[in-house]
């Protein structure tokens, strides 16, 4: 079970369905009241679980007869209809995913006329800029075709023409992004991911499913039926508007003049700072006497503070490759990393992808640790490592949850945090989350907890046993600092629970991820806890080995904030962690939103903290 904050690092990794998104569901006695009103639903853990059972395995439905997928699809309609007269959702985003799945099905059965109301609906709940303009196009586009059969050529030309409408600065990054998958898009890939992962969930089932897996067979067997054949149009009508703004002006950099670096020489006091992540190359870095605390998948003390590569130590430079592929992929640079990863994902057949994402996963647990140190060291020559490694496991195949399991990660967490006192950390970054639906996912997957609804409480019971020890750790530690990752999921951390984005304690700050213009990407989770914001968008650090790499996620917003606090206390050690904290949010900026007024990004302001806590810069 991944739980890192991190962008996926190869566009492969992102075809390894997650099972840890709700839908709108409904049982037969849901959504009824005494007056026969929609149950208003403000939290997650409130929607009923179901199930759907499969005719066959989810792979086969991707090159099976379409009205397989057909007869799942009308099901699943239905029950999407129902959901939405029954309950009164107050989530945006499961609103969207609810609308945006109502589009994939009209095209599923052929109706391409439904589709741009549903698509429009979902538009209409984005709350991002980008979001606002960009969300569904393709889905729309690719409908018309259909509708009014059309060729490639006029699919190129209304590609090209409906982005060159919107604001480039706006969505420039979205629209790289988007060129970017529909270049690598690969039905291989899909079919790989469904049997490395969807086929053994159903199998150990006995082909009952959660309903989301059901949409999910659904939606990729559209991707495949409609972008498959239409991916080099696409692509070419994406080109021409990327060609046509190579000279646009590039987006201000807002951020840069914001930050400061602490002089060598400058009056200082040496600052540890824990870095509770996957793993870290601290030959890269400044160390204290106590280098760091590991522990294994399972919850047990490991040695280890970099994760071993293991077999794949010989294959480490062709990952490297690959990572730095994906993310210039997604930057629409044509570079030669980028070339040798569309190659090979060009090129994978279906009983390779397993193997492939399980090596792409363990690059990305690989480098991700050292990368979020090396942001949180950044221009401050007084600050020192400290290694909180938690060797999350990288295989298809996720562990079976427990009690027990439970119990010895609660352990871990305030054994972690004791080792963070006991060697005197003032600042921990925390660039990982996630929350009980992760556990649920787990849960199906092995067919664990008995009913849907019994495996929604089991996975809760077993998610507060770790949550409880996490919060109480961390506010048994009131002398650090502790810095949270948001999370890459663009939604809402009021709607899901998580940890340890969504505590709320006097020493916690969880960040959220801008890009260096200040505009909020189009991945970060936000939220009531998610009360500052950072650079997170394409950020050079050094990965294992010291290579500099640009990765994005909210993993690399929360060291920027770790960084500064690491900072403010180097030049003033006598600040308390609640000091410090007070400092970030007083110095930080409300950003105005798309309309003017105040919006939800607070940009932290390095100099202007330091300013109010009476550091000359």
């Amino acid at each position: 079970m991944s739980k890192l904050n991190l962008i996926p690092v190869a566009a492969a990794a992102a075809l390894l369905v997650s099972l840890q998104g709700q839908t709108l569901a409904q049982s037969a006695d849901a959504g009824k009241t005494a007056s026969n009103t929609r149950q208003v639903i403000t939290r997650a853990d409130q929607l009923p679980r179901r199930s759907v059972t499969l005719a066959m395995l989810p792979s086969a439905y991707l090159q099976a007869p379409l009205d397989e997928a057909r007869k799942l699809g009308t099901q699943l309609e239905a029950q999407l209809l129902a959901d939405l007269a029954a309950y009164d959702i107050q989530d945006p985003t499961t609103l969207r995913e609810g609308y945006t799945a109502l589009a994939t099905l009209a095209q599923l059965r052929g109706d391409w006329a439904a589709v741009p109301g549903w698509t429009a609906k979902a538009r209409a709940l984005q709350e991002k800029a980008a979001g606002k303009q960009t969300s569904g196009v393709l889905t729309d586009l690719l409908s018309q075709q259909r509708l009014e059969q059309r060729d490639a050529a006029w699919l190129t030309a209304e590609v090209a023409r409906r982005y060159s409408a919107m604001n480039w600065t706006e969505v420039q990054d979205v629209v790289k992004s988007n060129r970017g998958a529909v270049e690598t898009f690969n039905p291989e890939l899909l079919v790989g991911g469904f049997k490395a992962q969807l086929d053994a969930l159903a199998s150990n089932g006995q082909m009952v499913v959660p309903d989301r897996v059901a949409m999910t067979i659904v939606g990729a067997r559209m991707q495949i039926e409609l972008l498959g054949p239409h991916k080099q149009a696409i692509v070419k009508g994406l080109q021409q508007v990327l060609d046509a703004n190579t000279r646009a002006v590039a987006k201000a950099d807002i951020w840069t003049p914001r930050t400061f670096a602490i002089a060598s020489d400058a009056k200082a006091s040496p600052v540890l700072i824990g870095v509770w992540d996957s793993g870290v190359d601290l030959s890269l870095f400044k160390t204290g006497a106590a280098r760091g605390l590991a522990f294994d998948d399972d919850a047990q003390p490991a040695k280890a503070l970099l994760r071993p590569l293991g077999e794949a130590e010989a294959r480490w430079p062709q990952l490297r490759t690959m990572i730095k592929g994906s993310m210039d992929q997604r930057a629409a640079l044509d570079t030669p990393d980028s070339r040798q990863l569309r190659a090979t994902l060009g090129s994978l057949k279906a009983d390779q992808v397993k193997g492939f994402t399980e090596d792409m996963a363990l690059a990305g647990l690989y480098v991700h640790g050292t990368h979020v140190a090396g942001i949180a060291v950044e221009g401050n020559p007084f600050a020192q490592v400290y290694a909180g490694t938690m060797l999350w496991s990288h295989k298809a195949e996720p562990a079976k949850p427990s009690e027990e399991r439970s119990r010895r990660t609660a352990a871990a967490y305030r054994s972690m945090v004791q080792g963070f006192k006991s060697a005197g950390v003032r600042v921990v970054n925390m660039s990982w989350r996630y929350g009980p639906s992760a556990y649920e996912a787990v849960m199906a997957y092995h067919n664990l907890g008995g009913t849907p609804e019994a495996r929604k409480l089991e996975a809760a019971r077993l998610f507060k046993i770790e949550r409880d020890a996490l919060h109480g750790a961390i506010a048994g530690a009131p002398e650090i600092l502790f810095v949270a990752g948001a999370g890459n999921e663009d939604n809402s951390a009021d709607f899901e629970e998580y940890i340890p984005a969504g505590l709320e304690l006097p020493n916690l700050l969880t960040a959220g991820a801008v890009d260096q213009a200040g505009s909020e990407t189009s991945f970060s989770t936000f939220g009531k806890t998610v009360v500052v914001h950072a650079n997170g968008f394409e950020v050079d650090s050094p990965v294992p080995g010291g290579v500099r790499m640009k990765l994005s996620g909210t993993s690399m917003a929360s060291p920027q904030v770790a960084n500064l606090a690491a900072k403010l206390l180097a030049l003033k050690p006598e600040l308390k962690p609640t000091e410090v904290k007070a400092l970030i949010l007083q110095g930080a900026e409300r950003l105005a939103g798309a309309d003017g007024k105040p919006g939800r990004v607070n940009l932290i302001n390095p100099r202007r903290s330091a300013e109010l806590a009476g550091i000359k810069l």
